[in-house]
Order: C-alpha cells, then sequence, then structure tokens
C-alpha cells in the first residue's frame, strides 16, 4: 500500500474509529471532506464508490457525485443495443462454431439477456443448464406465436481462451469474444458487481432489469418478457396460489417443522437452503434454526 496507516498494535484507535462509523464488514472505506467536518459529508460507501467511478470520483464531494450519477443517467437513458455491444472494431457477436460471425444488428428489436458468468464461477455454472432449458422454452413459445424473439449474449469473465472455449460450448446462444474491451466496458455500465448476473434488455436496447437471474430462478420461463408489468402479475398470482399451499411441512433433509412465511413475515430475501438459488415472497421457514427453502423446492416427508 502506497498510503498511511494506523500501528497494528493500536488497538484502541482501531476499536474507536470501528465505533465512530459504525463498521460491521470489510472492506470498508471512509472518506472525510477536509472543508466540511460535519456527519452528513462524511461518505460511508468509498468502496463502492471507487468501483464506480474510480479516479473521476475525486475529490468526493456530494456535488461531483451527483455530476457522476447525472451521467450516468443520461448514459443509461440513451444506451441501444449497437452501442453497448458494438465497437470500433467490432460489429458483431460469436455464434457456434465460433468462428460464425452474427451482426449485432441482427438483434434489433429482440429481448436481450446479457449472461455475465465464468467457468471458474461454480454459481455460473450451476446456473447455465437451467438458463439453457429456460432460453429453449421462450423460444419455442415465441416460435409458436409467432412473436418477437429473445436471445442470451454471453459475457465471458473467463481467465483464459481455453476455459472460455470450453463454457461457451454448452451454451447455445451468442457471445462477445473473449477478452473483448466491451466486456469490462459493460461490466462498469451496469454496476456488476458478482457473477453470474443476468441483466434483461428490451427490444428498443434499455435496461428492463438487472435482476434476471433471480427471476428466472422464481418464475422460469414465465418470467418472459421479465418487465415489471409481468412480474406484478406473477406476484399476485404466487399470493393467490399460496392461499392453498399448506402452512407447514416437512423437507425431506430437514429435521425441523417449516412454516410458510411471506415477504412480510420473513420470506426474503433469502438464499434457498435446498437448490441454492436466490428467493424472494413466499417461503417455508425454520423457525428453530432459519432453514428456508422455495415452495417449489418442497419435498413433502411424511410422518407417519
Amino acid at each position: 500500500m502506497p498510503w498511511l496507516s494506523i500501528p497494528f498494535s493500536d488497538l484502541e484507535t482501531k476499536k474507536a474509529l470501528d465505533r465512530k462509523f459504525d463498521i460491521e464488514s470489510i472492506p470498508c472505506l471512509i472518506i472525510l471532506q477536509p472543508k466540511d467536518t460535519k456527519d452528513e459529508a462524511t461518505l460511508h460507501d468509498g468502496v463502492e464508490i471507487i468501483y464506480r467511478f474510480g479516479i473521476q470520483a475525486f475529490p468526493f464531494t456530494k456535488q461531483r457525485l451527483q455530476e457522476l450519477e447525472r451521467q450516468v443517467r443520461e448514459k443509461h437513458e440513451s444506451q441501444t443495443l449497437t452501442n453497448l455491444l458494438t465497437n470500433l472494431d467490432r460489429e458483431y457477436l460469436l455464434g457456434h462454431p465460433p468462428s460464425k460471425q452474427v451482426p449485432v444488428d441482427s438483434l434489433l428489436g429482440k429481448t436481450i439477456g446479457l449472461f455475465f458468468s465464468a467457468q471458474w464461477c461454480r454459481p455460473g455454472v450451476k446456473f447455465t443448464p437451467k438458463l439453457v432449458s429456460i432460453y429453449h422454452k421462450i423460444k419455442q413459445l415465441l416460435t409458436q406465436q409467432a412473436s418477437e424473439d429473445f436471445e442470451v449474449v454471453f459475457v465471458s469473465s473467463d481467465r483464459d481462451q481455453q476455459g472460455f472455449d470450453s463454457y461457451f460450448n454448452i451454451m447455445p446462444w451468442l457471445s462477445l469474444p473473449f477478452g473483448d474491451p466491451t466486456i469490462k466496458i459493460l461490466t462498469k455500465h451496469f454496476d456488476v458487481q458478482g457473477i453470474p448476473c443476468l441483466i434483461i434488455l428490451g427490444p428498443d436496447g434499455k435496461t428492463i432489469t438487472k435482476h434476471g437471474r433471480n427471476l428466472i430462478n422464481l418464475y422460469q420461463e414465465d418470467a418472459y418478457p421479465f418487465t415489471e408489468a409481468k412480474v406484478d402479475l406473477l406476484e399476485k398470482q404466487i399470493d393467490e396460489e399460496a392461499k392453498s399451499l399448506p402452512k407447514s411441512e416437512y423437507h425431506v433433509g430437514h429435521k425441523h417443522e417449516l412454516t410458510l412465511v411471506s415477504q412480510e413475515t420473513g420470506g426474503g430475501p433469502f438464499i434457498c437452503c435446498d437448490c441454492d438459488e436466490q428467493g424472494s415472497g413466499w417461503a417455508y421457514l425454520c423457525l428453530d434454526c432459519g432453514y428456508e427453502v422455495h415452495p417449489k423446492c418442497v419435498r413433502a416427508m411424511d410422518r407417519g
């Protein structure tokens, strides 16, 4: 580190700073303003600010951050599929075989999923077969309806070409080339802080949701076209269906009784202890130990 440090042995100062700034986790970067010592001028989210804006955030004033947020909003409002996925050297995506070049313009007017993942990412590898299945189901449904089309584009964080080739080979959709500079630009543009991540773009190229993975896990192919109106409709349907669910269940693999809970009574957000995917809304929760599963993941156990 090129900066200064509190001595390792100075526990009192470190504890005092932890208490003063209410530090709950690390890494944490507190930014103090030299000309404004008021508590409201202190920034507690320095790590996120650096991640999002880098050196552009300096001098970290309220005015500077507001200006950067304004620039981000304008960039998102003006985004198109073409300016997101192309650059001066490339106007195509990789198909199958990878030597096949698919023009980005051929995707205009389609709903697009940007799939950020990598072969070394275990959650990503686990989620991929599910996404492949949902992808085929959505494509089949749209073919039957002669409706608008859906496509997915892989945005790789793989560490080498071999890993990329092996992973992309199991995907039926398109991809940005390995190591393409657009990958870093997209990661920053959508503030992707962890993978796997599925960003959904509408037919106009604008962002519909950054929570495509969660919507796939919750609603499967019914999530399409991932709009707020569709999600609201699905939530109402689930609320109605929940009225007929058992108030409690015993789940195979867990010894305690599970109680049906809603969003308001402890149902989300959570990580399902059965499928390891995110959930929200209704869930079966163990009030004894916190074990929680999606209602669809419950495998009822005969207690007789």
